[in-house]
């Protein structure tokens, strides 16, 4: 029996490399940076559209600063999120956040809840063709009842294009928050200041939200 229990213990080859590669993690520190760095130049995109646009937002809401912090474990790999603008608080939470997932994607997300999803409700229904407005763009809408899910499982993200008018109607009338999200590959990461700027203009119903 104790033999038995050692045998589980052994390392396979890939593993055995793997722990004999002290390079990967200055690498990967090196590359972090950069992704951090990135992420900051997509706060400073978000910040010109803002006061370019003259969009107003609650003075709770941070447009100032935002926070950018990084985690090890998000269904096991590691991530760097970006939220600006944000604000979080048991009556209310708007954030746009800007995700870098490990291995994955970039990923564009906007969560609104609570007090903030009031207002959102009401400036969406304002827009030229109100919800639909979001289609044909590539944004995909949270089905989940958890919203601190960030994969585009089917049982957390769908696909807008995909949904009919009466049940994206429905999703944006009923649930208690709303987070809509889009995604490019890694491959493509010069570009995430750009598209983080495309998706919030396109999030946004128009640039009077929140205008009280």
């Amino acid at each position: 029996m104790l033999f038995e229990d050692s045998m589980t213990h052994l390392l396979t080859q890939t593993e055995l490399s793997t722990i004999h590669n002290k390079e990967f993690f200055f690498i990967k520190a090196s590359a972090t940076d950069k992704i951090k760095q990135l992420l900051a130049e997509s706060r400073e995109e978000i910040k010109n559209i803002i006061e370019k646009e003259n969009i107003l937002f609650p003075k709770e809401v941070d447009t100032q600063t935002g926070k950018i912090f990084r985690g090890e474990n998000y269904l096991g790999l590691p991530y760097l999120i970006l939220d600006y603008p944000k604000h979080f608080s048991k009556e209310s939470v708007f954030a746009f956040r800007t995700m870098f997932w490990w291995g994955n994607f970039f990923s564009t997300t906007l969560h609104v809840q609570g007090k903030a999803l009031e207002e959102y409700r009401k400036s969406l229904s304002k827009g030229e063709r109100g919800v639909n407005r979001l289609r044909k763009k590539k944004i995909y809408i949270c089905v989940n009842n958890n919203p601190w899910q960030y994969h585009y499982k089917k049982d957390n993200y769908l696909l807008i294009d995909k949904l009919t008018d009466a049940e994206l109607k429905k999703i944006f009338l009923e649930k208690e928050f709303i987070k809509l999200s889009r995604k490019i590959s890694i491959k493509t990461y010069k570009h995430i200041g750009e598209f983080a700027k495309e998706s919030f203009l396109f999030f946004l119903p128009h640039t009077s939200f929140n205008r009280i």
